[in-house]
């Protein structure tokens, strides 16, 4: 679940005016990297911004970044709670962006 957690919100793009730009336009470019098209991606960094607080979008920056083992880690610890928030917002996100063939892939 971590790592799909983390493959689906990196695949985030630009959207505008956020205080999350910068961490946006990392995932993005790995979103893109990954082979996705841009409109996925940026699908993915409006409805990510949108939907994960800060704490749950800086560990999502951190696996684009590829610190996939520092990530998991922190996913784990987070509190159960935190844990099925992020299992939600990454069900919306992959409904939301319609990416569910590309994960599937992946």
């Amino acid at each position: 679940m971590a790592r799909l957690a983390r493959i689906a919100l990196a695949m985030a793009g630009l959207a505008a005016c956020s205080q999350n730009e910068a961490g946006k336009k990392v995932i993005a470019e790995q979103c893109i990297a990954e082979g996705e098209t841009v409109e996925v991606c940026e699908c993915f960094a409006k409805v990510s911004d949108q939907k994960l607080d800060k704490e749950l979008f800086d560990i999502v920056v951190l696996g684009a970044q590829g610190e996939d083992s520092e990530t998991e880690k922190m996913v784990e610890e987070l509190a159960p709670a935190q844990k099925g928030k992020l299992a939600v917002a990454v069900r919306e996100v992959i409904n939301t962006c319609g990416a569910e063939g590309y994960l599937a892939g992946g």
